[in-house]
């Protein structure tokens, strides 16, 4: 098995995550995603669209970190990471969903002024800080009460692992200490050993 990845980019660590958990031994291959938009045809031959993380086993080929995730959970269910009740399993995909579909748009307005490429002004800085809070509201209004987002550790900690344990690292440790729901969450996930062993550093 081999992961597509790269040590800057939050969403392949989730795959490692997932990885760690289940005990799967893996190789990397670090794909310069920043450095410059060409990508080889060797890697577009495995995503057309150019964007990690990418997952190959045994002659399989999956892109998007849900879609693997997803082909992890089923091709090595133990431990599992998606409880076995239908409407309990949606809930995790939907937080799933919601950690890609809406996290990451609020975070490159954040973090927009120290990553290559990307324009910003202070105020479109100051709405990804106001949609990153808004997020983590949710996010603390659902774990009160909960140790984890449903049930047991799942996939839907998982996604969110890579972005809520680095919030003290990039201006926003007040953020998410005012929404102590969500900070004893990360503190948790930070003493994951999955979490810790892959940490990006």
């Amino acid at each position: 098995m081999k992961l597509y990845w790269h040590s800057l980019s939050l969403i392949p660590w989730r795959v490692r995550i997932a990885l760690h958990e289940k005990g799967i031994a893996y190789d990397e291959e670090s794909v310069d995603v920043y450095s410059s938009i060409e990508r080889s045809p060797e890697f577009l031959a495995l995503n057309p669209f150019g964007q990690i993380p990418v997952l190959e086993d045994d002659g399989l080929v999956v892109a998007e970190s849900i879609a693997i995730l997803e082909y992890l959970e089923e091709r090595h269910p133990e431990p599992a990471l998606m409880p076995t009740d239908i409407a309990l399993r949606a809930t995790v995909r939907q937080y799933m969903c919601w950690s890609t579909d809406y996290w990451p748009p609020a975070w490159k307005k954040w973090m927009a002024p120290h990553l290559p490429g990307l324009q910003s002004t202070p105020e479109s800085v100051a709405e990804g800080r106001g949609e990153l809070c808004m997020h983590l509201d949710v996010l603390d209004a659902r774990l009160e009460g909960r140790e984890w987002l449903v049930e047991d550790f799942s996939l839907a900690d998982v996604c969110y692992a890579p972005l809520v344990t680095l919030l003290d690292r990039v201006g926003l440790a007040d953020d998410l200490a005012d929404r102590k729901h969500v900070a004893r969450w990360a503190t948790q996930l930070n003493e994951r050993p999955s979490v810790k062993e892959t940490l990006l550093v």
